[in-house]
């Protein structure tokens, strides 16, 4: 764990958001208006000392789950409570400039917060696209996972309409999801992609048309802890990942596009095919260095300066 002194926070959250806005994440990841407010609200110019301290993860580079997490509290709080008045404000801040500073940071804090969504600690969205014979549901899976990272899980399949699967219709019409398949898709997270699609298959008892299984980070920056195959001078500047993986009948041609992964050994079923890559948003001074170790390992990919 890298622990952030104050000074240090806004500079790096900063640097984070604007590394996002560079990558421009599409539907598969996690909403990137949430991870904008959500950053928003962990730098100090507006938040101040109250969800300090910051804690980034040494071998990811994102922000602790701990930390994380205080700013998704303070959102629940801000919808359930009446932020410091004006007057309140600036009275504390003649009796105590401490607490002033405190009530002022929890008024402009919940101010952002009220009317902006920040990422989910854990989340799972089920919708009906589609009814005929199936049942055609779309499933949307996010997570904040234990290094920081964040995931999106995205599925979509085809299951019964009445049968007890994960996935099924009551007899008015409405989704039923049975709880284990939260638990499922987070116990599977991190299996070959094909296994975690056939545990979904069994669970829904029905057929996975598409999954796509994405995360934003690692995120390096001048501290952490590169993986052991990646040359030192990566570690000297900003580099944000992309990464992404799908299995869909959609995907025509196969590709790994990711350095970081050896291509598996797998057999998709018919029809189907897996389309994996890893693309990276990286200050103006890495992407060089970042482009040429890409190219060293037989992976070019995308690289987005900023």
């Amino acid at each position: 764990m890298i622990a952030l002194p104050r000074e240090r926070v806004g500079p790096y959250v900063r640097a984070l958001s604007t590394a996002l806005s560079a990558a421009a994440p599409h539907g598969d990841f996690v909403p990137l208006a949430e991870a904008h407010a959500q950053l928003a609200a962990m730098d100090p110019a507006m938040s101040g000392p109250l969800l300090l301290p910051a804690e980034v993860d040494s071998r990811s580079g994102m922000p602790t789950f701990t930390w994380l997490e205080r700013a998704i509290a303070e959102s629940g709080l801000a919808r359930e409570a009446n932020p410091p008045s004006e007057d309140e404000v600036r009275r504390a801040m003649r009796l105590d400039p401490e607490l002033g500073e405190r009530l002022a940071s929890r008024r402009r804090l919940h101010q952002h917060l009220l009317w902006r969504p920040v990422l989910s600690s854990m989340r799972l969205d089920v919708q009906l696209r589609r009814l005929s014979q199936s049942a055609d549901f779309a499933v949307i899976y996010d997570r904040v996972e234990p290094r920081g990272t964040w995931l999106r899980v995205r599925i979509e399949v085809s299951a019964p309409t009445r049968d007890a699967g994960a996935l099924s219709l009551t007899d008015a019409g409405k989704v039923r999801v049975d709880p284990g398949l939260s638990h499922l898709i987070t116990r599977h997270s991190a299996v070959p992609l094909l296994a975690m699609q056939k545990q979904i298959e069994a669970a829904c008892r029905g057929t996975v048309t598409r999954l796509a299984r994405s995360r934003i980070g690692p995120f390096w920056f001048p501290g952490v802890q590169l993986p052991g195959s990646v040359p030192e001078v990566l570690g000297r500047g900003l580099v944000l990942h992309l990464q992404s993986e799908v299995v869909a009948d959609d995907v025509h041609s196969a590709a790994h596009r990711d350095p970081l992964v050896d291509a598996p050994r797998e057999a998709p079923r018919a029809g189907q095919q897996v389309f994996r890559e890893r693309r990276f948003a990286a200050a103006n001074a890495m992407v060089d260095a970042l482009h040429n170790w890409c190219l060293s390992v037989g992976t070019p990919t995308t690289i987005v300066g900023f």
